[in-house]
């Protein structure tokens, strides 16, 4: 699926962290605005949203396991550019550029061509 963006869209972490499938991570709040994403801190300090999905509870403690590979890459986009959708999770759309360039997106940011 091809979209556009339609607002202007600034990632809030700059740096973002790659995460491999069985990294274990120190779980936080669920974000309010964004249901199912939640604060993550890698063992290497590392913070930032991932989806609920993608970790497994230890249980009993406030860590989890990460189910696969995961990173948190928003793209900083302005408006009319245009993506290709690879898939949505929790109102985010993983897209790609035209550059090969793949991050996440806020759904409500684009609309579909």
């Amino acid at each position: 699926m091809e979209v556009v963006t339609t607002e202007k869209h600034v990632s809030e972490y700059p740096n973002p962290f790659y995460l491999k499938q069985g990294d274990k991570v120190a779980l936080g709040t669920i974000d309010d605005e964004f249901p199912n994403w939640i604060f993550i801190t890698s063992l290497e300090g590392e913070q930032g949203w991932a989806p609920v999905q993608y970790i497994e509870k230890i249980v009993g403690s406030s860590e989890g396991i990460l189910l696969e590979d995961y990173d948190n890459v928003e793209l900083n986009t302005v408006i009319g550019e245009k993506l290709s959708v690879l898939f949505e999770l929790n109102e985010w759309y993983r897209v790609s550029r035209s550059t090969g360039e793949i991050g996440w997106v806020p759904v409500r940011s684009v609309q579909r061509t």
